[in-house]
């Protein structure tokens, strides 16, 4: 496991978010889980592949995910890029060298690879809340894709159907006002469908797939009162695929024109 750095250490001030005392770390754990069966998936119909790359660590569950791919010869290198110096150094601390995978010290907007080197498949897994300008990053990337290449991105969305109650309940005033939570964790906006598919299209990029991440009917907090297990958030993961505009996440495919 190699790691390129720099000097940037503005991202480590978000890190704290991405520990076990994270207030929704359960939540966002299980919506990531479900998105690495998603390209888990994709590895073993489409695999294997040369290069696959990651756009941050967050809470490591994805990129362990993806480097048991790299032992098994699916993937045979892995890049991840991420910001955050401490997160890279824990990371590295938790997970035995292993040849052929790179982690790079750097900003999504300022890392630029070799000019020989492409991407078969790069996920941008609750990314594109981060950043300051979606379009310019989907614009950038699509740039490093092989000619089969594909980008899996997934973001929150401001229409679940948690949040649309809560809305016309009176509990919540504004649908896309950010949470002290979602500042923790270094989010600048929500996304919906429409918007999503539209930065999307903007950037010349064509859609292949879109799916649901979990229809969330109350909080988790709630689901937790009552005792919700695993079957149940299965369930009710199964059934937001097919409802990505109400779904607690949005899931979608998408290749260059």
């Amino acid at each position: 496991m190699k790691n390129y750095q720099t000097k940037s250490k503005r991202l480590d001030q978000f890190s704290s978010a991405y520990t076990n005392s994270f207030k929704f770390k359960d939540e966002n754990e299980l919506m990531l889980k479900w998105f690495a069966n998603i390209l888990e998936n994709d590895i073993q119909d489409f695999g294997p592949f040369e290069n696959f790359l990651s756009l941050g660590i967050g809470f490591k569950i994805l990129a362990r995910a993806l480097i048991k791919f790299v032992l098994d010869g699916k993937i045979k290198n892995y890049y991840i890029i991420e910001g955050s110096n401490k997160i890279i150094n824990e990371f590295i601390k938790e997970n035995k060298e292993i040849s052929n995978v790179y982690i790079i010290n750097n900003s999504f907007e300022k890392f630029e690879p070799p000019a020989n080197l492409k991407f078969d498949r790069i996920e941008m897994g609750f990314v594109l809340e981060h950043v300051n300008e979606p379009t310019f990053l989907l614009s950038k990337y699509k740039n490093y894709l092989s000619s089969n290449g594909v980008i899996h991105i997934v973001v929150p969305n401001a229409k679940s159907l948690h949040r649309l109650i809560g809305f016309y309940a009176g509990l919540l005033d504004n649908l896309y006002k950010l949470s002290e939570h979602d500042l923790m964790l270094g989010h600048q906006r929500y996304y919906d469908l429409e918007k999503l598919t539209k930065d999307v299209v903007d950037t010349g990029l064509k859609i292949i797939e879109i799916k649901g991440l979990m229809l969330k009917p109350i909080t988790f907090d709630q689901m937790k009162i009552l005792n919700f297990d695993q079957n149940l958030f299965t369930s009710l993961m199964r059934i937001g695929e097919g409802y990505p505009e109400i779904s607690n996440g949005i899931y979608i495919k998408v290749k260059p024109k």
